[in-house]
């Protein structure tokens, strides 16, 4: 194999979007011959698909093809590494109208006490379902201990608070999506619960000591590993003094401390020699402000190589023929970093056997039938989750029960949640009188439609969310849910909610996201639920608003349990 195809494997690129120019927002649904040839030639190590690529079964059955035979015609026939973000919940890349939209993995936490073996079986679902699509590598679990109530990227994306419980669970879902047959991806090493930053748009650093370290963020991955060796480990763009203190120089000239992916100390002293990992160490992608917005990106890979990574995810942007250039301009970088000896030469060697051996376990040939895709059984699986991980906040004190309220008002993030919620009450007690309103309303038009109303159910999402939720680095600059959940905040709803109590309503409060902001509300409120999931997953409906309305309307319990200790009242 020669140095360049060699290169060429330790790349993970997306293909996101692809038209006549760098600036080309046309999502890529079919392979390009400019995109086909240039793997062909170079013998490309994987891709990483966005929902802009996925948009029904058919579709995204061919794209995956086409990418495996411009793979199978380069020189070294070396299969492609395909990928997806799919953890469940707001981190769900597939087209939600026909596949199934699982819950999270703080809805998971929750539902554990109930269903121990849930995790398992929703992550084996979900493996199958990728699978058919011809996808082999899901970027999760998201093994991250969420023990900081502002970390505005992790939240419902972490099982919880508790290390032993995402240890727990994380290996649960790694083990259930190698059973569905795709490659599981421990994220974020060494740990990404405790930013106040989203390393999309920052550095963040995290400043305790390494007792504090090993006992919370590094638990999860001391107990996985000695159990099982997992397909991936990614990094986190994130600062551990505590681990490292080594600095590079920056764009701006300055001093940084190294980051967790640029970290040789965390990568090869912590994760591999420690710890004993001998499987694939790839990037998070290196277009993030966390690497992108201090050091530039051929520097920054030739850095993650040099740490002991093996592949590097993202590491420059692809969106039209001219474009490819960036990846021969890369390749030869590198390529020149090896010959200057700035790369080891033998520790080279062991990162493209490990990458070999991971492609020696794919499953190649045709496809599994796409049937398994948002199948009875698998729709059963996910109204489970849900429901099960609807969790009481504050016992129930409404005067009478809910069901026997004539007329609601749901005061919720955005109509599109209201109307939901709406539509699962209705289904339950169609002479219900609901009204809808948003949370971006006028107080005045707010205060008017709460005067109508018997009782009153507002809904909150906290904190905002974050750029992976909602896609990737692109959509920064025009994430409008992003402006959505930014423009109330906890305050504004104890306001409205006290204004409902003083005029004689009973008021419930839906945490549709983690329940940080409970404390807050919950002297205005007769009762407390938290669903740990708020995403919509087919047109006007989502499952976890069918199962709060469920609770709601006494047919069915909150089964779930806490997975937060700083949610607890």
């Amino acid at each position: 194999m020669k140095l360049k195809q060699q290169i060429a494997q330790k790349l993970m690129i997306d293909l996101r979007y692809f038209g006549d120019s760098s600036a080309s927002r046309t999502p890529m649904t079919r392979l390009p011959k400019a995109v086909a040839d240039w793997i062909a030639r170079h013998g490309l190590g994987g891709v990483i698909l966005f929902s802009e690529n996925l948009q029904h079964p058919q579709q995204i059955r061919a794209l995956t093809s086409q990418l495996q035979q411009a793979a199978a015609r380069s020189p070294l026939g070396n299969p492609l590494l395909i990928s997806v973000d799919q953890e469940g919940g707001r981190v769900c890349r597939t087209p939600k109208a026909h596949t199934t939209a699982f819950a999270g993995n703080m809805a998971l936490g929750a539902a554990s006490s109930v269903y121990p073996e849930l995790a398992n079986e929703v992550a084996v679902a979900m493996g199958r379902e990728l699978s058919a699509l011809g996808i082999n590598v899901n970027h999760a679990p998201c093994i991250d201990v969420n023990n900081n109530p502002h970390n505005p990227v992790i939240n419902v994306r972490a099982y919880g608070d508790d290390p032993h419980l995402v240890a727990r669970l994380g290996l649960a879902q790694a083990q259930g999506l190698a059973a569905g047959g795709v490659l599981a991806t421990l994220k974020h090493f060494p740990g990404h619960g405790d930013t106040h930053s989203d390393s999309h748009t920052g550095l963040p650093r995290v400043d305790h000591d390494r007792a504090h370290l090993d006992r919370v963020e590094l638990a999860p991955y001391r107990t996985i590993l000695r159990q099982v060796q997992p397909a991936m480990v990614m990094t986190a763009h994130i600062q551990f003094p505590a681990l490292d203190d080594t600095t590079l120089t920056g764009l701006d000239g300055r001093q940084h401390l190294v980051p967790a992916t640029l970290s040789r100390k965390i990568i090869t002293g912590l994760l591999r020699q420690e710890m004993g990992y001998r499987g694939v160490v790839i990037t998070d992608a290196l277009d993030m402000a966390g690497i992108s917005g201090w050091l530039p990106l051929t520097q920054a890979v030739i850095h993650t190589f040099a740490a002991g990574v093996d592949i590097a995810l993202m590491p420059v942007r692809i969106r039209c023929e001219a474009d490819l250039t960036k990846l021969d301009t890369l390749i030869d970088a590198v390529a020149g970093a090896m010959d200057s000896g700035q790369l080891d030469p033998d520790e080279w060697q062991r990162s493209l056997a490990r990458i070999a051996d991971l492609k020696r376990q794919l499953t190649l040939g045709a496809l599994p039938s796409p049937e398994v895709l948002g199948c009875d059984a698998h729709r059963a699986l996910e109204r489970k989750l849900a429901t099960a991980a609807v969790t009481q906040l504050c016992p129930n004190t409404l005067p009478r029960p809910a069901a026997e309220h004539r007329h609601w008002l749901l005061m919720m993030p955005d109509l599109d949640k209201a109307q939901a919620l709406a539509a699962a009450l209705r289904e339950l007690k169609p002479e219900l009188e609901i009204s809808c309103v948003s949370l971006l309303q006028p107080d005045a038009e707010l205060h008017r439609a709460m005067e109508r109303a018997e009782l009153v159910v507002s809904g909150f999402i906290s904190p905002r969310q974050s750029a992976a939720e909602l896609g990737g680095m692109e959509d920064v600059s025009a994430l409008s849910e992003q402006a959505l959940i930014q423009a109330h905040q906890p305050e504004r709803l104890v306001r409205l909610l006290t204004q409902a109590r003083t005029w004689g309503q009973s008021v419930v409060h839906l945490s549709l996201r983690a329940p940080y902001e409970f404390s807050q509300v919950s002297p205005w409120c007769h009762w407390g639920l938290a669903s740990f999931a708020y995403h919509l997953d087919r047109p006007g409906r989502g499952t976890s608003y069918d199962s709060l309305a469920a609770v709601l309307m006494g047919q069915a319990q909150a089964s779930g349990l806490m997975p937060l200790k700083e949610g607890e009242e």
